[in-house]
C-alpha cells in the first residue's frame, strides 16, 4: 500500500483560531429525516455519529436540502444497492426545521479550513475517532456546530451538526413532516410486494421407498 492509500487526515491543531465559519440564520431550512414516532431534535452523545460530543454534550444532524437528509439516513444500504426496500422508509419522515437563534458553525468546506489541517477525508473517513476529536476541539473553541459535505450525496449539497445539550431540545418542529417515500429526489424505493402478489410454488411430492 503507497502513502497515498492511507488515511491522512490527522486531528485538530492546538489551536483553531482563525478557523473559518459559517452563519446559520433562524431563517436558514434545514432537513432531517427521523422516525415519525420521535421528535427531530435529539442531540446525541453515543458515539455513533461523526461528529458526536460525549456527554453533558451531544450532537444534532441535518441537511441544507430533504434529500440529502434521507440519503445520509440509509446511506449504507443505498450505496451497496442502489435502492432500498419501502419497508426501510414506512416510519420515517422528513421536517423541515430550523434553529431558534442565529448560529455561527465551523465551516468544513471552505478552502480556508485547509490552513488548519483540514482535508476532505474529515467528512468521509470511518471510523469516526478522529472527526469527533475535531468536534470536540471545534465546542470547545466556541463553535456551535460544523458545516460540512454528507458522506453519501455527491454534488453541491451541505450538511450541518449542530452542538447542543445532549438529549432532546424543545426546538420548534415541522408541524407536517413529510412521509420519506414522499420526498422529491430521495433514493429509489423498492415496494415490499403483498402476499397476493406473490407465487406459491410447492414442492413437488417425493415417493418413500418401501422397505
Amino acid at each position: 500500500m503507497s502513502a497515498r492509500e492511507q488515511v491522512a487526515q490527522g486531528g485538530p491543531p492546538a489551536s483553531l483560531q482563525g478557523f473559518p465559519t459559517r452563519a446559520l440564520r433562524r431563517d436558514t431550512a434545514l432537513y432531517r429525516a427521523h422516525r415519525a414516532d420521535r421528535g427531530p431534535w435529539w442531540f446525541g452523545s453515543d458515539g455513533s455519529g461523526r461528529f458526536d460530543l460525549p456527554a453533558p454534550r451531544g450532537t444534532c444532524y441535518a441537511a441544507l436540502d430533504p434529500a440529502s437528509a434521507l440519503r445520509e439516513r440509509v446511506g449504507p444500504v443505498l450505496a451497496a444497492a442502489r435502492a432500498v426496500p419501502e419497508s426501510l422508509l414506512e416510519d420515517v419522515v422528513v421536517s423541515r426545521l430550523a434553529v431558534p437563534d442565529d448560529r455561527e458553525v465551523a465551516d468544513l468546506q471552505s478552502r480556508a479550513a485547509g490552513d488548519h489541517g483540514v482535508t476532505r477525508e474529515l467528512e468521509t473517513m470511518v471510523p469516526y475517532a478522529v472527526p469527533q476529536a475535531w468536534a470536540r476541539a471545534l465546542d470547545g473553541a466556541g463553535h456551535q456546530g460544523v458545516r460540512y459535505g454528507p458522506r453519501f450525496t455527491p454534488g453541491d449539497c451541505s450538511a450541518v451538526a449542530l452542538f447542543e445539550e445532549a438529549g432532546e431540545q424543545d426546538w420548534p418542529v415541522d408541524p407536517a413532516p413529510q412521509p420519506a417515500t414522499q420526498v422529491p429526489g430521495g433514493p429509489a424505493v423498492v415496494s415490499t410486494p403483498r402476499r397476493s402478489d406473490l407465487t406459491v410454488v410447492r414442492p413437488p411430492r417425493t415417493r418413500v421407498p418401501r422397505g
